[in-house]
C-alpha cells in the first residue's frame, strides 16, 4: 500500500525521563506504606521468622520455577528500560525502527532492536487512555507498541507542534496518514474505553469500590467468623453475587443502548461486580448474624488426638477447626482439658464463633517457643 511522503526526513526521537505527578508519587507512597504495614504486622505477631523462610525454600514442594520466573521478570524489565533509555526512535517515509545509536555500549541488547515497515503494516490503534499507538504487521509476530509520551524530539527543547512529547509522535503519525490508512484493531477496542468518563460504568465501579472499602473495614472490626467456609456457608452469598451479576449486565446493555459500551467491558465489569458484592454479602452476613441471631453462648469444647480440631460436649454444636499451622500449640493442651468456646447461633441456623481469647493465646505460644 503506497503512502504520501508528507514527512520527507526522519525524525529521531530519545527517551524522555519520566517525571511522576503528585497523585503518582501518592500512589506510589500509599503502596509502600501499605508493605511495610503488613511487614510490620507479620514481625508484631511474630508470624515472619527467618527460620521459616529457609524452612521453606528447603522444601521439596518450594515452587523454584514460579520464583525463578518471577526474578527472570524483573531482569527482563530492568534490560527494556535500560535499552529504551539508550535506543532512538526513527520515523520516516519508510517505517518506524527502534535502534540503538552505533556508540552504544549495549551491543548484547541489541535483540530488543525492532523495525517495521509501512508496506509490512496491518493496522495501527492509538489507544488514548493508555497514550499508546500499537502497531501490528500482517506477519506473525509481536506487535510494536510506543508509548508516546516517553518519547521526545533528540536534540531540541522545541516539539512539532507547540504541545507536550506526545504531540511530537503523534505528528509525524497524522502527517504519514497512518491511522487514515490503515485500520484499527477492534481487539483493542475494550482496552482503550475510558471507564471513569461513561456514567454507567463510573458508577459500577464506585459501587465496586465501596463495596471493597466495607468488606476489609468490616472484616478488620469484626471478631467473629462462620463456623464453616463450606457450601453450605457460602452458597447464599454465591447466589447473591451471581444475581448481581445478571443484574449489571442487564443495566450495562440498557445504558449501551443510550452511549456505547464494549461487550468485553461489559461482561468483565459484571463478573468483578457480582464477586465484589458477594464477598461483602459474606462480611455482612457475619455482622447480620452477630445483630439479628442468637446470643453468644459459652461453650465447653476439647481437643482431638489430632490436635487440629475442637470438639463440643454437645454434638449439636460445630466442630472448631484448625490447621496444621496450631498443631503444636493445641497438642500441648491435655485431650482432657476443658476449652470454652463462644458460639453464636444465627439466622437459618448458620453458626459463628468468637475466637480472640484462644488465637491471642495461639500467638503468645509462638513468641515464647
Amino acid at each position: 500500500m503506497d503512502i504520501m511522503l508528507n514527512v520527507p526526513e526522519t525524525r529521531v526521537f530519545a527517551w524522555k525521563k519520566h517525571r511522576y505527578s503528585s497523585i503518582e508519587y501518592l500512589l506510589l507512597s500509599t503502596l509502600f506504606l501499605s508493605i511495610l504495614a503488613v511487614i510490620f504486622w507479620m514481625v508484631y505477631w511474630d508470624l515472619l521468622k527467618l527460620a521459616d523462610f529457609k524452612k521453606l525454600v528447603s522444601a521439596q514442594s518450594f515452587p523454584w520455577l514460579h520464583f525463578i520466573v518471577f526474578v527472570v521478570m524483573i531482569v527482563s524489565n530492568f534490560a527494556i528500560h535500560k535499552f529504551n533509555r539508550s535506543a532512538r526512535l526513527y520515523i520516516d517515509d519508510s517505517g518506524v525502527r527502534l535502534k540503538l545509536p552505533p556508540d552504544s555500549g549495549l551491543a548484547t541488547l541489541s535483540f530488543l532492536e525492532r523495525e517495521l515497515l509501512w508496506s509490512e503494516l496491518k493496522d495501527a490503534t492509538y489507544m488514548a487512555s493508555f497514550k499508546i499507538i500499537q502497531l501490528r504487521p500482517n506477519y506473525a509476530a509481536r506487535p510494536f507498541s510506543i508509548r508516546v509520551q516517553d518519547w521526545q524530539l533528540q536534540n531540541t527543547n522545541g516539539n512539532l507542534t507547540g504541545g507536550d512529547a506526545e504531540s511530537d509522535v503523534m505528528k509525524v503519525f497524522r502527517e504519514l496518514g497512518i491511522f487514515e490508512k490503515f485500520p484499527k484493531n477492534s481487539r483493542l477496542e475494550a482496552s482503550d474505553f475510558d471507564l471513569m468518563k461513561h456514567p454507567a460504568t463510573k458508577k459500577v465501579l464506585l459501587g465496586m469500590a465501596g463495596l471493597v472499602v466495607y468488606g476489609f473495614l468490616d472484616a478488620m472490626l469484626q471478631h467473629e467468623g462462620y463456623a464453616f467456609f463450606n457450601l453450605e456457608y457460602c452458597l447464599p452469598h454465591i447466589i447473591s453475587g451471581s444475581s448481581v451479576t445478571l443484574i449489571l449486565v442487564y443495566c450495562l446493555l440498557k445504558a449501551r443502548s443510550r452511549d456505547f459500551i464494549p461487550s468485553g467491558i461489559i461482561g468483565v465489569l459484571a463478573v468483578m461486580g457480582g464477586i465484589a458484592f458477594g464477598i461483602a454479602s459474606y462480611v455482612a452476613g457475619i455482622r447480620i448474624n452477630q445483630l439479628a441471631g442468637g446470643p453468644l453462648l459459652e461453650a465447653t469444647y476439647h481437643r482431638d488426638a489430632s490436635c487440629e480440631n475442637l470438639l463440643p460436649e454437645d454434638t449439636s454444636l460445630p466442630v472448631v477447626e484448625y490447621t496444621h499451622m496450631t498443631k503444636d500449640y493445641w497438642c500441648s493442651r491435655s485431650v482432657d482439658e476443658v476449652l470454652v468456646v463462644k458460639v453464636r447461633k444465627g439466622l437459618f441456623g448458620l453458626y459463628q464463633f468468637d475466637l480472640r481469647e484462644h488465637t491471642q493465646a495461639i500467638q503468645g505460644y509462638r513468641q515464647k517457643s
